[in-house]
């Protein structure tokens, strides 16, 4: 008999020995003794098999613990794939087969769960923290991608390897970046439009008490979206507009109005007074000097005459600059007339623009005339130097200046080395100037490139006859 059997049935056979004899000292029927018998069995039957299904529902309890340890150190191993020198075997073959006995398998088990509840855990946990970091990112930037779609990603079923946290925290960080990128441009903007609203007088009404309640401490609830930022930045290039354009209207109004002052001898005191009143630009500011320069222009046509003479001293000027003969100056007639009207100033003033614009895309032509001029006055110097016969005495008030001689050699020399290229530049860029502009350039009336010519000749003629009276 079976050991594990052998007490019950050894125990069964000494109580019914014992029924037995009692049958027999009693002296009960054997039909009597049958039926109790068969009583007796029937609990017992039930007792035991009472037993068996408890104990059948314990080794289905044990299995299924056994089995859900499987389960959970099954998806552990798969997600700690880069753990290495741990024995994650669960039975002769090394598998997780659940053996007999269960206890010993549970036993099993239980043990290397324990060996890697606490590193998944961990990494489960930091998984899980950012993933939250990352969904918090990208809900608070709506429509700012997420690398790889690691969103789309089951955070209970992802390989829990140092390389995927690596990654998952790279992610974290660069969105950290971006979310921190985002919070500077929000708080900018808002401070240049807080800004902006001050210097433009923005009244009460028209600004917005969200952005000025959350620009210095809060700007992230000012929105990090696409189009939070797109809002804040239409907002403030719209203001940042508004201010150019105010300031270059104040300054064309202001510029007017000084000059104005200036040309009026207006008083001091007032002047500073305005002044110090009217700062910033506000539109109050600007009302203000535009309606000082209706003042003033009010003012100026009853001394009309003052600012077309100087009007007409400026044209001089350019006139000189421009190298224009006394013909080219008299075709503007208005000049040469004692009328002194709003509208001959007009014409002044149309003129000085014009012959300004005039000047600036000549201006490097002229410049190259200039220095053609004072080469030439050099020149003369260096001659009139050289027939002064005085300067060779060494006696008497005209007596001999010993640099004299020195300072004339090294002027000849300077003008020998810097008169031919300059010459040459000069021919180059008026040729190229009357090709461009299919008229000549004139200088005082003469066509400059005709003064070079003859100059050019002129030297020859000089070095010519200087090199016969040397071989004479």
């Amino acid at each position: 008999m079976d050991r594990r059997g052998s007490y019950i049935s050894s125990q069964l056979i000494v109580i019914n020995d014992k029924l037995q004899l009692l049958y027999d000292e009693i002296g009960i029927s054997e039909d009597e003794r049958n039926t109790r018998e068969r009583d007796l069995y029937s609990a017992v039957s039930h007792a035991l098999e009472q037993q068996v299904e408890e104990v059948t529902a314990e080794k289905e309890n044990l299995y299924r613990s056994c089995h859900d340890l499987r389960e959970q150190l099954t998806t552990m191993m798969a997600a700690l794939q880069d753990v290495q020198d741990l024995d994650l075997s669960c039975g002769a073959g090394g598998d997780l087969e659940i053996k007999f006995p269960l206890m010993s398998a549970l036993e099993s088990l239980s043990k290397k769960h324990e060996e890697l509840k606490g590193l998944y855990s961990e990494r489960y946990q930091k998984a899980h923290e950012l993933f939250e970091n990352l969904r918090m990112f990208s809900s608070a930037m709506e429509g700012l991608d997420v690398e790889n779609g690691i969103l789309a990603l089951n955070p209970d079923t992802l390989s829990l390897t140092n390389t995927n946290i690596a990654a998952l925290e790279a992610e974290v960080r660069r969105l950290s970046e971006e979310y921190e990128r985002r919070v500077r441009i929000v708080q900018e903007d808002a401070n240049q439009i807080v800004t902006l609203w001050a210097q433009l007088g923005t009244s009460q009404h028209n600004i917005d008490r969200n952005i000025l309640a959350c620009y210095k401490d809060k700007p992230e609830m000012l929105g990090l979206t696409n189009a939070h930022l797109e809002k804040l930045g239409a907002k403030k290039n719209m203001l940042q507009e508004e201010k150019d354009s105010r300031l270059r209207r104040l300054s064309a109004t202001k510029s007017a109005v000084q000059h104005l002052w200036s040309k009026l001898s207006e008083d001091e005191a007032a002047v500073r007074a305005f002044d110090r009143a009217n700062r910033g630009i506000a539109l109050h500011v600007i009302e203000a000097y535009e309606q000082e320069l209706a003042r003033l222009n009010e003012k100026k046509r009853d001394h009309m005459h003052i600012f077309i003479e100087d009007a007409r001293q400026t044209l001089q000027r350019l006139w000189d600059s421009l190298y224009f003969s006394e013909d080219e100056m008299l075709e503007f007639t208005p000049a040469w007339t004692d009328i002194f009207t709003d509208a001959s100033l007009a014409a002044h003033e149309s003129e000085i623009a014009r012959l300004e614009q005039l000047l600036q895309e000549r201006k490097p032509t002229l410049a190259l005339i200039d220095a053609y001029r004072e080469l030439q006055e050099d020149i003369i110097e260096l001659e009139q130097s050289q027939q002064d016969a005085s300067r060779l005495m060494s006696r008497g008030p005209g007596r001999r200046d010993p640099s004299r001689l020195l300072r004339e050699e090294q002027m000849r020399k300077r003008i020998a080395k810097r008169k031919p290229k300059l010459m040459n530049d000069l021919m180059t860029t008026l040729r190229k100037w009357e090709n461009e502009n299919g008229r000549p350039f004139m200088v005082n009336g003469e066509r400059f490139l005709d003064i070079l010519r003859e100059e050019e000749v002129s030297a020859k003629v000089r070095i010519y006859y200087l090199n016969g009276l040397m071989t004479a």
